[in-house]
């Protein structure tokens, strides 16, 4: 089999009418969940051809359904119609190919235990750099935004050359389309409830479709029929049948504004875009189709009062106990388990046999074969009858009497396990016709967000702790590499920090640290930590961690960078360990030999406590350009024979020469940079030029309790996860979160990481540090929940 060009490959799916195509090899990493299901059909497949045809815009966005489907169609039927062009040229030159379908036809008799697709063309369309998957878990291509579809060829032959992802996210992160989801479907932090957008937007296709034959099969007449079905759902069904199937929504889809071809008129006027775009979708009256007892029911019912709620059922019964473990996690809703910790250990008997733990805490579901930990309730039941009675068409009571159904541990967590997996009443019996098995591997697609300073995608992973070196009195230098050698899986600009993702005494935690290594160390990455007497994280890392351990970790973050490009010269003040970020940036500058004059103002407590003392010292020698100056506040008992006391404006004025036009950053405790920075203005620094970065934090031990005064500030309600709570005086929106159990993003909790920004819906906060915040995300609206104390009620998209 000859090796085709692969420019050639490309442009010849253009030429048969995509707009876009990249190459993939069947080997690559991506492909592995599905690779055995395309080798079970194709087993001479060697590259995946993916290409996209673009939707217009403006019917997809329309909220007469009818025109926005027509697209959806259309362009599937091109979809289809360039693979089978493309397939038909290959096999004019003797190569074998084949296009599975964009959407239908699909293998049903898989449904609903297994995926019922040939191939899963977003993964394919991610892996050769057509786009990546956006917070909706659309594809999104860098021009064309997520108004496309996308198809695949399987093709026989090798080609020259493949195609690698994108190295960013074309998503804003603008979350429209989690305003816009009618069902709550989408979450803010990037979570995706999958049977609330299948009950909903897919009603008229094969879930909804059986639920609707249910509904006339089990009605008693042609009344009673009226009174479960509408005649306005009974026309759109019979459309559905006779045109091809709707979809009731894709809100997601029609408000994302990314794409260089679509972003322009949301650029320059946002409002006029939420205006004509997402609020006549949300405005618009309409049924919203849900699950009772769902996520999305409870969603729906707060959220809207222009549209219609209705409980239906979505026929997502497993029906083997594979597919009943491979559908948990998209079934599974994270507000019905709120306030459940539980290990579950299950052993089926009769027809199918199987071991399985389900562990639900935090809101997460894990599914695991066999049985794993200690279990909080044991279940051994019969296949067929565990089955009927989450089908509800088989009586608890009744397989506990018959011993079919037999528990070992509290019934109250059996009865909180069902709610964590609601599902519709069965309308008639069923002859039992098992699914055929798939190879396909399930899997949910985590959001990958862009870092705002590198506009690249954050690296997620672990490093290995090579050497952990003292560099001065309770400071320890902890040096991390890439486990598999070679360089760092990362690139960072001087300043930015990591954020550890740890388990310190058995707490999980999230920790943020400063990376004091300058990016031109490709080999490795550093960290400098003081141990705190009540820090959490610190402790542990100084105490427990030794070198050969593996570090989980989320990079880059934060904004607080210098890299030469943004100032003729840089004043760097610093507090303690608030030298780590000014380190990297010295320690950058000097390897880059930067032309500008650094000016390194420094303060510690004693002499023993000065932070990387002697490399300053190598450092001044080798850097004409480099000036330091450093002050002890107490250095009683050490030897010291240079400046005393804390920097104020006599100390800044006499070692930084004119700086009134210079640039200054600053990074300390805050009541050090509230004090610099009045001196730094009344020196003539205008604001705009100081740039501050806080470490410390009041609480750093996530399983301490938040001190309270007794007395409320006002309450707090949490949008998303329907839950008001009094927040104490004194107290943060994220303190508030935490006794509630409301799930915010957070590591630092000092207002440096930004992690913890949230939308303030309603009602007014103070902070005492927001610099991790943009002017356009404060300009949106975004707070800090870890500084956000309340004025008076308040209500946050959380």
């Amino acid at each position: 089999m000859p090796v085709l060009q692969g420019d050639w490959l490309k442009s010849l799916a253009l030429e048969c009418g995509a707009d876009d195509a990249g190459l993939v090899d069947i080997d690559r990493d991506a492909m592995a969940p599905q690779r055995a299901e395309i080798f079970q059909h194709y087993p001479w497949t060697k590259t995946l051809l993916s290409y996209v045809v673009r939707m217009s815009r403006e019917p997809i966005r329309s909220t007469a359904r009818s025109v926005a489907n027509l697209e959806f169609h259309h362009a599937g039927d091109r979809v289809d119609e360039v693979g089978c062009r493309v397939v038909r040229r290959l096999e004019e030159i003797g190569v074998r190919a084949v296009n599975p379908s964009m959407g239908f036809p699909m293998e049903m008799g898989r449904f609903p235990d297994a995926a019922v697709w040939v191939v899963s063309h977003k993964p394919v369309a991610v892996a050769a750099g057509l786009g990546h998957m956006g917070i909706h878990r659309n594809v999104i291509h860098p021009r064309f935004g997520n108004f496309i579809l996308l198809g695949t060829v399987l093709i026989e032959a090798d080609v020259t050359a493949y195609d690698k992802p994108l190295d960013y996210n074309p998503c804003l992160g603008c979350r429209l389309c989690v305003a816009a989801c009618p069902v709550g479907a989408i979450a803010p932090d990037g979570g995706f409830n999958f049977s609330a957008c299948f009950t909903h937007n897919y009603r008229e296709f094969m879930g909804g479709f059986t639920d609707w034959i249910e509904q006339v099969a089990d009605s008693r007449n042609g009344r009673d029929y009226r009174r479960r079905v509408s005649e306005p759902e009974t026309a759109s069904m019979w459309q559905s049948l006779s045109h091809g199937a709707d979809y009731k929504a894709a809100y997601c889809m029609a408000v994302c504004p990314a794409g260089e071809d679509v972003i322009g008129p949301y650029l320059a006027d946002r409002k006029r875009h939420v205006h004509e775009v997402v609020k006549p979708l949300q405005d618009k009256p309409e049924p919203v189709y849900v699950v009772k007892g769902s996520d999305a029911e409870v969603y729906a019912r707060k959220k809207w009062k222009n549209k219609t709620v209705k409980p239906v059922g979505n026929a997502l019964r497993p029906r083997t106990i594979d597919g009943l473990l491979n559908m948990m996690p998209f079934v599974f809703q994270p507000n019905q388990s709120r306030g459940l910790s539980a290990t579950y250990h299950f052993m089926f008997t009769g027809d199918e046999r199987r071991e399985a733990t389900v562990v639900i805490r935090d809101r997460i579901v894990h599914v695991e074969d066999g049985h794993v930990g200690v279990a909080d309730l044991q279940v051994t039941a019969d296949s067929r009858s565990w089955l009927g009675f989450l089908a509800k068409e088989r009586s608890l009571v009744w397989a506990l009497v018959r011993r079919k159904i037999r528990l070992k541990g509290p019934p109250r967590l059996l009865v909180a396990f069902g709610k964590c997996f609601p599902s519709p009443g069965i309308r008639h019996e069923r002859v039992p016709i098992l699914p055929q098995p798939s190879k396909m591997q399930a899997k949910l697609t985590p959001y990958r967000q862009n870092d705002a300073a590198t506009g690249k995608i954050k690296w997620q992973g672990a490093l290995t702790v090579s050497e952990i070196i003292d560099v001065a009195r309770h400071v320890k230098t902890f040096r991390l590499v890439n486990p598999d050698g070679g360089p760092i899986p990362f690139d960072y600009l001087p300043g930015q920090f990591l954020s550890l993702d740890i388990e310190p005494w058995s707490i999980p935690t999230r920790r943020s640290y400063t990376i004091a290594s300058t990016p031109t160390w490709r080999d490795r990455i550093e960290i400098t930590v003081k141990r705190e007497e009540h820090g959490l994280a610190s402790r542990w890392l100084h105490d427990e961690l030794k070198p050969g351990d593996s570090l989980k970790l989320l990079a880059p973050n934060g904004n607080f960078v210098f890299t030469g490009s943004e100032a003729e010269s840089i004043v760097l003040i610093g507090g303690g360990v608030g030298i780590t970020p000014l380190m990297s940036v010295v320690r950058y500058l000097s390897e880059r030999r930067w032309p500008g004059e650094i000016y390194l103002i420094l303060s510690f407590r004693k002499p023993s406590d000065y932070i990387f003392r002697d490399e300053i010292d190598l450092l001044q020698s080798r850097n004409p350009r480099l000036e330091v100056r450093v002050s002890m506040t107490d250095p009683k008992g050490e030897v010291w024979s240079g400046p005393t006391g804390r920097i104020d404006k006599a100390f800044l004025q006499d070692a930084v020469p004119n700086i009134p036009a210079r640039t200054v950053h600053v990074c300390g405790p805050p009541p050090m940079m509230d004090a610099i920075k009045v001196a730094l203005i009344e020196l003539g620094v205008p604001k705009t030029r100081i740039k501050t970065e806080a470490f410390g934090t009041v609480r750093r031990d996530p399983s301490a309790k938040v001190p309270g005064s007794g007395a409320a500030g006002g309450h707090v309600y949490f949008q998303r996860s329907q839950v008001d709570v009094p927040v104490p005086v004194g107290a943060t929106v994220l303190d508030a979160a935490d006794a509630a159990e409301v799930h915010i993003e957070s590591a630092c909790r000092s207002g440096t990481c930004g992690l913890c920004s949230v939308k303030l819906v309603s009602g007014q906060v103070h902070m005492a540090v927001d610099e991790a915040l943009t002017e356009e995300e404060k300009t949106d609206g975004y707070i800090l929940a870890c500084q956000a104390e309340i004025e008076a009620d308040v209500e946050i998209d959380a």
